[in-house]
């Protein structure tokens, strides 16, 4: 099975958080991994104006601004934030203050953490492509997989999350192997069904399925269906997650040596296209 033994689910109260809660649990579950709740606690200020661009936001010290108040509202919201939709996992909640991306990324190296699972905030028609800043910060800095969650509105309400079928997408470059190697962990884990995706960009020079099987080989994943498909990749993804009625989408997100950070352009895409939940690795 994968080494999944620590997760992190940054908890901001929302709804779109609570509704990850169930993915949480059912991988917890799986895997009798601790789960961590982790709130980052961001004092604010409203500095009042009259001027063109109304108020504005300012982050005080504690010393400048007395927030004792704010502090014990965060605990007691955190204390009861998912008790019944987590019910039986082992779960820590803590507290820490701060830039909530920076924390929830030293927090993730700190303590060796191999899975964070996470909403992101695309909110109608004019946010529909584009992923909360903290997510994308904290997909662009990590190198665990994260798991997001679909990118349309969400209920709250606490439901059954099954693992039956996922879809593994592939580029051929450097990651893809650690990239179907998650996705073959994982589904053995859930005894799912694993199928494998790759677009070509160029015509098809009748190479691209040899260059795919030493690698399915390589990762045991024999069983996998493939599908090449010419078209572009974010397009061909999200057209194959929807045939294939994918419950997890995997994707990779970067090259580890990247110097500009892990979230390209294209996974970045396809987590905010995705029909269904999406890890990138």
């Amino acid at each position: 099975m994968l080494p999944i033994f620590r997760i992190l689910v940054p908890a901001d109260f929302s709804d779109r958080c609570l509704a990850m809660l169930p993915y949480a649990r059912a991988i917890a579950s799986r895997y009798d991994a601790e789960l961590t709740l982790l709130h980052v606690f961001n004092p604010v200020y409203t500095v009042p104006s009259t001027g063109p661009f109304g108020p504005a936001i300012v982050t005080l010290s504690p010393c400048v601004f007395e927030h004792a108040t704010q502090r014990l509202d965060a605990f007691g919201r955190l204390d009861a934030f998912g008790v019944d939709q987590l019910r039986g996992c082992r779960v820590r909640r803590l507290i820490y203050e701060g830039d909530p991306a920076q924390q929830i990324i030293a927090f993730t190296k700190s303590e060796d953490i191999q899975l964070i699972i996470m909403p992101t905030h695309g909110l109608g028609v004019l946010r529909r492509f584009l992923i909360g800043s903290v997510t994308a910060k904290v997909l662009h800095d990590v190198t665990c997989p994260v798991l997001t969650g679909v990118h349309v509105e969400q209920s709250s309400q606490s439901k059954a999350v099954t693992f039956s079928k996922v879809l593994c997408a592939i580029d051929l470059g450097t990651n893809s192997e650690p990239t179907l190697t998650w996705a073959v962990g994982f589904a053995e884990a859930f005894d799912a069904r694993l199928e494998i995706v790759h677009a070509m960009v160029a015509s098809n020079d009748g190479t691209e399925r040899e260059r795919i099987e030493p690698l399915r080989q390589a990762v045991s994943a024999n069983a996998a269906n493939i599908y090449i498909r010419e078209g572009e990749p974010v397009k061909t993804v999200i057209a194959a997650a929807k045939s294939t009625a994918a419950d997890l989408l995997v994707i990779g997100r970067a090259v580890h040596e990247n110097p500009g950070g892990r979230l390209r352009p294209t996974a970045y895409a396809i987590i905010s296209q995705s029909p269904c939940t999406v890890v990138s690795v």
